[in-house]
């Protein structure tokens, strides 16, 4: 996905409900989980008790024209309201919901029912399902061949019989190192994004880098390693 947005617990607590599984298809604002409210309900009525209690004596000072007790408990007021707000905010981020249309791509959560979750934890990932940037891995050897600007075209394995152009946005400057060899990352932009696509598939791209011998695509690799072997060597 052109981005990733994960969804994290606002609070400690523990898993109540789960309403989506990754693949799932979500709208903007759906309700994707909810945390146990028990405790936060309970808080909620002792500040809302909290609350009446200083109004009534707020009332009674002013009543007494008490103009001592009438600061006093008008500071406890708007304190005690202060903090039925942040409970009542709390309740409200205790509902997890979707913040764009998307897909889920990370979180299988409907086998932690009733688990603990601490504040912070990421408990879902998405990705939107409409605008995606592609990742092509290219050879350190290949390396010095791409640049900004440059085209291409991609085949999913996914997908054999479609082939979707590109272009190239702009080349990571720093190598991957992953099974065994070097790459460099080249993020790209999918000039049309097909329905079936999906976050995370994967395929074969080509870059259009310029013309060549086929002389020279056949044996520069080749002669290149040659040349790094002798300089090695001393040669």
């Amino acid at each position: 996905g052109s981005v990733q947005r994960v969804v994290v617990a606002p609070v400690d607590g523990f898993l109540e409900q789960v309403n989506v599984r990754p693949g799932d298809s979500v709208k903007s604002g759906q309700l994707l989980a909810e945390l146990a409210t028990q405790d936060l309900q309970a808080e909620r009525m002792r500040r809302r008790s909290e609350l009446a209690q200083h109004e009534n004596v707020y009332k009674a000072a002013l009543a007494r024209a008490d103009r001592t007790q009438l600061v006093i408990n008008q500071a406890r007021a708007a304190e005690a309201q202060a903090q039925l707000s942040l409970v009542e905010n709390q309740l409200q981020r205790a509902q997890l919901r979707a913040p764009f249309d998307g897909i889920v791509i990370k979180g299988d959560l409907p086998q932690q029912l009733g688990a603990p979750v601490q504040r912070g934890e990421v408990l879902l990932t998405l990705a939107p399902d409409d605008r995606y940037r592609l990742i092509v891995e290219v050879d350190e050897r290949d390396v010095a061949l791409v640049d900004a600007g440059l085209h291409g075209r991609l085949v999913l394995t996914a997908e054999p019989n479609a082939v979707f152009d590109f272009s190239v946005v702009r080349l990571l400057p720093v190598a991957v190192a992953a099974d065994g060899r070097n790459f460099f990352e080249a993020e790209g932009a999918l000039e049309a994004a097909g329905k079936t696509l999906r976050p995370g598939m994967r395929g074969v791209a080509k870059i259009a880098a310029g013309r060549r011998s086929a002389a020279w695509i056949a044996t520069h690799r080749l002669f290149d390693w040659l040349r790094l072997t002798a300089w090695s060597l001393g040669a």
